[in-house]
């Protein structure tokens, strides 16, 4: 072999171990482990081939990992989403509805939440602790500071009662626009006793285009004015705060001014319409929907199948007629009314925990709504008497 010396005799052969060479009669067969390590690389360059296909044995190699890597990473995004990325053919879903679930999540939905130093830690801190934290942004605001919660103090230290909820709204809602006004879609209004499902909120809320001047709630009439209960909590679109911010705030003829004892929901409800947004009754916001979501009581006071679970009162201002039992309440209700801590966590178990087991669900969102439609469906009231409030034939005594 190449340089290589042999005999074909190798009966007298001996090994010299300290040489690293054999020998056999006269002649040396020489085979250093130095001279075989330069020869056979010599031979492995010497092949056309090898080099290239160590190449692409690399190449493939890098190309399969990248590939499962990528697929990996799109099923940890799918998991982490809730979106499932292998449709069988049973799925209703079209492509379409399938893009919007993507959408929905990412409606931007600030939370102004009203509390007073008395409620911080008695409810605050609840509604900061359950469903506050699926709010894109959670603002409390009251007439104090209170730096572990964030709240924000935007009323004088002796006009957070009750008696000065309509200021507290007001300035609430200026505070909101200034702060944030550009960065939300849409501002909810609630009390800290209030509990919102914020999941049901972004899918009514996915129909509609939040330039559109529109404002959401449970309707109610008083002195011959419409408007949302405040208990309930309502929902303004950026376009219906931009407008009252820009045209009703500081107008005293079209926007009741700061005064003690204001009926904050009322008050708001003449606000918006005077500067042309529409009021959506939440039981008609969505098609193929006639049950209210937002609700001016706890649901256990819907959930009774009697009329005496109801209070006269709500009865006689609500627009739409009250159904107690299990067809009180949309199966996509959004909000419930006086909710005591407790029960803000009896819903967190309820809606977020427990599982019934072999239960499925066919999920879809709601076809869009055309500002057309919006026109057709929800015209803006004409009411003229709340035009010049100096001029209001029947108000409330201390408007």
């Amino acid at each position: 072999m190449l340089g290589i010396k042999t005999n074909r005799d190798c009966s007298n052969k001996r090994l010299d171990v300290a040489s690293g060479r054999t020998r056999h009669g006269s002649r040396n067969v020489v085979m250093t482990t130095a001279k075989t390590k330069t020869i056979m690389p010599k031979l492995r360059s010497s092949w056309p081939g090898g080099q290239l296909r160590a190449q692409l044995h690399l190449l493939t190699g890098f190309i399969a990992g990248f590939v499962c890597a990528f697929m990996l990473l799109l099923y940890i995004y799918d998991v982490h989403n809730g979106i499932n990325c292998w449709p069988t053919s049973s799925s209703s879903y079209t492509s379409a509805s399938t893009l919007r679930w993507d959408l929905a999540p990412s409606a931007r939905v600030l939370c102004m939440v009203l509390t007073c130093p008395d409620y911080v830690e008695r409810y605050a801190q609840h509604v900061h602790a359950t469903w506050g934290r699926r709010c894109s942004k959670l603002v409390f605001v009251s007439s104090e500071h209170y730096e572990p919660l964030g709240v924000v103090q935007v009323v004088e230290s002796d006009g957070g009662s009750y008696e000065d909820l309509w200021n507290k709204t007001r300035e609430g809602f200026r505070h909101v626009w200034l702060e944030y006004g550009e960065q939300y879609d849409w501002f909810l209004k609630a009390d800290d006793d209030t509990y919102v499902i914020m999941e049901n909120l972004r899918h009514m809320l996915s129909a509609y285009d939040p330039n559109m001047p529109v404002y959401f709630g449970y309707q109610m009439r008083r002195y011959n004015v419409s408007y949302m209960s405040g208990g309930a909590s309502y929902v303004l679109s950026r376009e219906a705060l931009r407008r009252f911010m820009t045209r009703a705030y500081d107008s005293g003829k079209i926007c009741p001014e700061p005064k003690k004892m204001g009926i904050e929901d009322f008050y708001m409800g003449i606000c918006l319409q005077n500067v042309g947004v529409h009021l959506i009754d939440s039981a008609r916001a969505l098609s193929k929907e006639d049950k209210p979501k937002f609700f001016p009581l706890d649901v256990e006071s819907y959930l009774y199948n009697i009329n005496a679970s109801v209070p006269d009162w709500l009865r006689e201002m609500s627009v739409s007629q009250i159904a107690t039992g299990n067809d009180c309440c949309s199966n996509y209700s959004i909000a419930f009314h006086y909710t005591k801590p407790e029960r803000m966590y009896l819903y967190e178990f309820l809606l977020y925990h427990l599982r019934v087991f072999g239960r499925k669900y066919e999920e879809r969102l709601p076809a869009r709504i055309s500002f057309a439609e919006i026109l057709e469906m929800f015209p803006i009231e004409n009411n003229s008497e709340i035009r010049d409030l100096a001029q209001m034939p029947e108000k409330p005594d201390n408007f």
